[in-house]
């Protein structure tokens, strides 16, 4: 005899994704705490305060924020997707700007992090493209109302 699970095929893909995303994110952050983990009222310059509290804003959006969405959207409440890009992109931003500020200020890029610690490349860049490319999906897709059977039952 077998049930029917109340997950489809694109729910159950999407809640495993959003989990991948959760635990590779918080696993690099727990490799590296000092870089995430940062006190802004300790800097002198309001710029560089502002960008810190930003881009703190910015992590905690994509690693934990993004993937509870995803999972939302997995359970049934589609209309989260709406949020799901704005939650992702408020990391890659916050990078993007604190790079520009710090070229205005010093005339260098300071990208060499990438090299030293090429994880980052997945956190900072393929993260954000692959949480786009998931909602892109989702949002031009309506998840099938056929339910999966579970044949382990």
């Amino acid at each position: 005899m077998s049930t029917i699970s109340k997950l489809n095929r694109l729910d159950y893909v999407v809640a495993l994704m959003s989990c991948m995303i959760f635990l590779s994110f918080w696993l690099v952050i727990a490799t590296f705490p000092n870089f995430y983990f940062v006190n802004p009222q300790d800097q002198i310059d309001p710029l560089r305060r502002a960008e810190l509290i930003f881009s703190t804003i910015g992590w905690i959006s994509i690693s934990t924020i993004c993937p509870m969405l995803l999972m939302i959207y997995s359970f049934g409440f589609h209309k989260v997707i709406n949020i799901v890009p704005w939650s992702g992109i408020i990391w890659p931003l916050s990078l993007l700007i604190s790079q520009v500020t710090s070229y205005i200020q010093t005339g260098y890029f300071y990208l060499e992090y990438l090299t030293n610690f090429p994880i980052l490349i997945f956190t900072d860049l393929v993260l954000p493209i692959l949480i786009l490319f998931i909602w892109l999906d989702l949002r031009l897709k309506r998840p099938s109302t056929t339910p999966i059977v579970n044949y382990l039952a």
